[in-house]
């Protein structure tokens, strides 16, 4: 399950096996020059997790700012693993976990069927509709309706963090998204939001920006930790929500679509760099270009996709970390021709499941697109992942440094590698860091005396 899918996606009725790629070491995601520990390399291929030998998985859960992964298994249990400075695993600790966890507590025989990762929090919905969150609670993402963490205290212990499941304030909950710091529910045709209003990615038609203080020029955002609807979509019919990391979309019944929050590098369509700070219908998808009921739409962190009727891929934003900007929706020429059924975002990766291929791309940093260990560690374009070809991967899901393929319970995945989590962790000695000012040379360095 992609982030955004609805909860009648959710109870489409197929399971398979998980396969991840890229990251184990999450202490070190992101770092450039970071190495991992000796006993959790990079994961360049598709795998499977020994922990899940038996477990057949439904949906696979991630987001586009998400240091952890997490799936829903044929039981409706939730699963979670990665980063976890903030509790966002939902294990009840703060301790990074490289393989998948069963997430109890408040959810113990509950029945999930959807949910979405932050960066440092999670969300999860249950077949009755109600709602649960776990991780930090600093801005308000969680949905609580309060948050104890003062911005202004520069006092870490104060975060509010919950480390376990609980439940939130929304109800009638269908589909939920999560962006870095704040989270969106789909409850009916309505859309709430709670978290960080930075951007106007709430869509409330303000950022909440203030000064701390008449002396500093320093500029702070006031949370919302009570979930509230965005007026803009009150008469719309809202069929699907997606979140990158600091905007959104949203698809209505009559196939238009709209997008608010962070501009930049034209990720919201509408051939400006403005953020929007409510919802905004994007021009190209009106009158013949209307949009499918079941169009695939995604946010990755400077990108967004839909695709249309006939099932082509349209891209607009900055996919690549360098190269022009797409300021409006076009065609994703190299994804042209194929039926695409699943599409998710990372950080600045992209995989697609289309027929019987994953397709990946992005600039990677674990190896995490599936290209193998002597394969190419970054893709500007679309290319297919070569282990699962002729296979049928029913979803694709991305975090930071990781992908996930569900494959299809027919295929025979008996022959992947099998990754099973070690007993004692060898630590690596890491890169010093260069201080501030030093160069090549010496200059800049302080003169011992």
């Amino acid at each position: 399950m992609a982030n955004g899918a609805t909860k009648e996606d959710a109870e489409e009725e197929y399971k398979g096996n998980l396969l991840f790629t890229g990251c184990l070491d999450f202490s070190v995601l992101g770092k450039v020059t970071a190495k991992p520990a000796l006993e959790l390399q990079n994961v360049p291929s598709p795998t499977r997790f020994k922990c899940l030998s038996g477990v057949k998985v439904k949906h696979v859960l991630g987001g586009s700012g998400a240091q952890h992964c997490m799936l829903i298994d044929a039981q409706d249990r939730v699963w979670s693993w990665g980063g976890n400075a903030k509790g966002q695993l939902g294990l009840g600790h703060t301790t990074n976990t490289s393989e998948p966890k069963l997430v109890e507590g408040a959810l113990a025989g509950k029945k999930v069927v959807g949910g979405a990762a932050g960066r440092f929090h999670s969300v999860v919905f249950l077949s009755d509709g109600t709602s649960y969150s776990f991780g930090t609670n600093k801005m308000g993402q969680l949905g609580l309706g309060s948050c104890k963490f003062s911005i202004l205290s520069k006092k870490k212990d104060q975060e509010e963090i919950h480390s376990e499941p609980i439940k939130n304030q929304v109800v009638d909950c269908s589909s939920v998204t999560c962006g870095v710091e704040f989270t969106l529910w789909l409850t009916g045709s309505s859309v709430l939001s709670a978290g960080s209003p930075e951007f106007g990615q709430l869509g409330h038609g303000t950022d909440n920006q203030y000064n701390s203080s008449e002396s500093s020029l320093k500029m702070y955002f006031q949370p919302q930790p009570a979930p509230r609807m965005i007026a803009a979509l009150a008469d719309k019919k809202v069929l699907k929500i997606a979140s990158g990391n600091n905007h959104s979309l949203a698809l209505t019944a009559d196939g238009h679509m709209y997008s608010w929050g962070n501009g930049g590098y034209g990720r919201l369509g509408h051939k400006e760099q403005k953020d929007e700070f409510k919802p905004r219908q994007i021009e190209v998808f009106t009158h013949r270009m209307a949009l499918p009921m079941d169009s695939k739409i995604a946010c990755g962190n400077m990108t967004s996709f839909a695709t249309i009727k006939g099932g082509q891929m349209y891209l607009w934003g900055k996919p690549k970390a360098t190269g022009d900007t797409t300021m409006y929706p076009k065609p994703l020429m190299d994804l042209n021709g194929w039926n695409i059924r699943s599409v998710a975002c990372g950080n600045g990766t992209f995989a697609v499941a289309a027929e019987k291929s994953a397709i990946t791309w992005g600039t990677a940093l674990h190896q995490e697109l599936g290209y193998g260990p002597t394969g190419k560690k970054s893709s500007a374009n679309p290319d297919t992942v070569k282990y699962l070809e002729g296979m049928l991967t029913r979803e694709v899901g991305c975090a930071m440094g990781s992908i996930m393929f569900l494959i299809d319970d027919e295929e025979d995945v008996s022959t992947f590698p099998e990754w099973e989590a070690p007993a004692t962790i060898t630590p690596v000695e890491q890169p010093a860091k260069k201080r501030k000012g030093s160069a090549k040379g010496g200059r800049g360095r302080k003169k011992v005396r």
